[in-house]
């Protein structure tokens, strides 16, 4: 009975935001970028709240290794543009789409939507989905909190689960349908960005 309640506990507490800022030796930091269409765009959320999140998400994904390299770009007062200079792995692309919306330290959820261009070698990627532009997001009706929705240019929609078992469900139909980025990453070239390792 006591190990019930004490695990009912656990289960109920928030975690905390990582604040550790460990990180690899600087020669270990890319030096060449990669070109890719990666982009995030999110909305209704401040300047500070979006720094607060990339930061705390880079302080858990780059103690080893430099895994998420973001460039934000400020496209309004609440709306913000990520892009990936030297590339992210598309799993670790899903998990950031992912904590966008449910950050650690929030008690609201960001409007967040991802879109690239998937290859054969990424994860939870299948013969119907792969070299296709995709659009990433969390459902307006998840409960699950650990997963992200794909759906293909051509509208197959996959529900992307983190756990075992559930990584790539092909749906009947997709949750959201297919809708180009609003802006072109090239065009964000000239703006001021912030960069976050």
């Amino acid at each position: 009975m006591v190990i019930f309640i004490a695990w009912t506990k656990l289960k109920n507490q928030k975690p905390q935001p990582d604040t550790e800022t460990r990180r690899p030796a600087e020669n270990h930091f890319p030096t060449h970028s990669v070109t890719n269409d990666k982009l995030v765009i999110v909305e209704d959320i401040s300047e500070n709240d979006i720094k607060k999140i990339i930061r705390e998400f880079c302080n858990s994904y780059n103690k080893e290794t430099y895994q998420a390299i973001p460039r934000l770009t400020k496209l309004s007062d609440r709306k913000f543009a990520m892009t990936f200079p030297f590339d992210i792995n598309f799993e670790t692309y899903c998990f950031l789409i992912n904590y966008i919306n449910y950050p650690m330290g929030f008690d609201k959820q960001f409007k967040t939507i991802g879109w690239a261009t998937t290859k054969p070698t990424d994860i939870w990627i299948t013969e119907k989905s792969v070299n296709k532009n995709v659009m990433l997001f969390v459902s307006d009706l998840d409960t699950e909190y650990d997963n992200v929705f794909l759906t293909t240019s051509d509208n197959i929609g996959y529900k992307l689960g983190f756990a075992m078992g559930e990584e790539k469900q092909l749906l009947n139909r997709p949750e959201k349908n297919y809708v180009k980025p609003p802006i072109n990453i090239n065009e964000l070239e000239t703006k001021e960005y912030t960069d976050f390792k």
